[in-house]
């Protein structure tokens, strides 16, 4: 039996700038106040929404706008965009951009809305822009916002949402956009819902299965950054602090009718509740199974934050961007955000009472070796402990194991290395002074 296999938090050189952007749009602003953000993750706020209409004018929800948000965000010495667009809210940009006279018009109005409301810059999400016109349009407009921010305030920001694949990237010149962008949000979720033919993940990090052409965070970023030439520390990856549920049998299966979208702060209550959950091992990230009847859902966890944290480190990618914030908040519980504080940035945080060690195990069911997932807050000494379900103890695995996401690995043996029979069996994990259970099924 391999008894440590390895330790997957991974330490970062402090002289490396972690980025860490949130979408705060204006639908959250009743369920997470601006002075409960946790700044020790979040760097940048992106504020959203407002949008253009056809002449340049600037248009934004109701009860949005405040400088009491602006500035709860400076107190925390954080930076806040106004962002504009979004899906649904893209319908002025053509027009607003498709000549010189209506390009002014509109940085005039992008300038004194930021001025009157102390924002640090702008966020431009347009989803998108299509045809050769436009994107020359969108280019001529970067351009002249950035000359017209550096001769009145050169230390405001110009940020973009951008798309990870050719289907809606080939109408962004990004060798002109990199020129006058301060970084681009990658929108490396989304991969799969009502418009492919399959019921796949939101958001894996590895295409799964590994031919899958709707892709995933790893070949988007390979897109902007290898093909489209965008240097890796101006990419922010995102994050989709959300999932959806299909009327499938199994992921990758065909679906039938609508695909609806839950969020993180929905999705424990699925757990352990009818749904088994189920981690796949290709595209590195969980979805949940129903028991009863042919539901899945896809979801991140605090497991598949922790993979992608080290994807992003380990490829000196410039940062993470989160949509959207308070999407995980559970009472006062980030666990999302605190997945990213630990994992990311590498900050122990103390953790209320009801954080939990996130005990998985994959593949589940196993034949041969499973292994076990889990968080810890603090280095700790681990028990984990396995039982068949008349309560007899099959085998125990002690060891200490320092903060982070750990692995353990078990080959399906007892205390004395024999191999046990098939079966449904127990574990738990005593570990950094909590308690966490859950089931595996071997077969053979």
């Amino acid at each position: 039996m391999i008894r440590l296999i390895f330790l997957c938090f991974l330490s970062f050189s402090l002289g490396y700038t972690q980025r860490v952007v949130g979408y705060y749009p204006q639908w959250v602003q009743g369920n997470l106040h601006p002075s409960d953000i946790d700044y020790n993750v979040i760097t940048h706020i992106n504020h959203a929404f407002a949008w253009p209409d056809n002449e340049g004018n600037i248009l934004h929800y109701d009860n949005m706008i405040s400088q009491s948000i602006t500035g709860a965000v400076h107190d925390n010495n954080a930076k806040i965009l106004l962002s504009l667009g979004g899906w649904g809210n893209s319908w002025g940009f053509a027009s607003s951009t498709e000549t010189e006279e209506a390009r002014s018009i509109f940085i005039d109005n992008i300038i004194s809305i930021c001025e009157n409301n102390n924002y640090d810059g702008i966020d431009i999400d347009w989803e998108h822009p299509n045809g050769y016109t436009q994107k020359n349009n969108l280019s001529a407009f970067i351009s002249e916002l950035r000359q017209a921010f550096n001769d009145l305030y050169p230390e405001w920001l110009i940020t973009m949402a951008v798309p990870v694949s050719n289907w809606s990237g080939q109408h962004y010149d990004f060798n002109s956009l990199v020129e006058n962008v301060d970084y681009f949000n990658a929108m490396t979720y989304d991969f799969h819902g009502s418009w492919t033919d399959h019921a796949g993940h939101n958001s894996p990090l590895y295409p799964s299965p590994a031919n899958d052409p709707d892709g995933g965070v790893s070949t988007g970023f390979n897109y902007l950054a290898n093909t489209r030439g965008i240097p890796r520390n101006k990419i922010n990856i995102g994050l989709s602090f959300y999932g959806k549920q299909y009327n499938a049998i199994d992921i990758n299966g065909s679906y039938q009718g609508e695909v609806s979208s839950i969020l993180y702060n929905q999705y424990e209550d699925y757990i352990n509740n009818g749904w088994d959950y189920v981690w796949d091992n290709v595209a590195q990230v969980p979805y949940l199974r129903s028991t009863t009847q042919n539901y899945i859902i896809t979801i991140e966890d605090s497991i598949s934050i922790a993979r992608k944290s080290d994807y992003v480190k380990n490829n000196q990618i410039g940062g993470l961007m989160i949509w959207a914030l308070s999407y995980d908040l559970i009472g006062n519980t980030q666990k999302l955000i605190n997945s990213l504080k630990t994992n990311y940035l590498g900050v122990n945080i103390n953790l209320p009472e009801r954080y939990s060690l996130e005990l998985r195990n994959y593949p589940n069911p196993f034949n041969g070796n499973t292994n076990f997932v889990f968080q810890l807050n603090n280095d700790s000494e681990i028990k984990l402990s396995i039982y068949d379900l008349n309560g007899k103890l099959i085998k125990v695995i002690n060891n200490y194991m320092a903060r982070g996401l750990n692995e353990l690995r078990w080959n399906g043996t007892n205390e004395m290395d024999q191999e046990i029979s098939s079966g449904v069996y127990l574990y738990i994990l005593d570990a950094d002074e909590k308690t966490s259970s859950n089931k595996l099924i071997l077969l053979k």
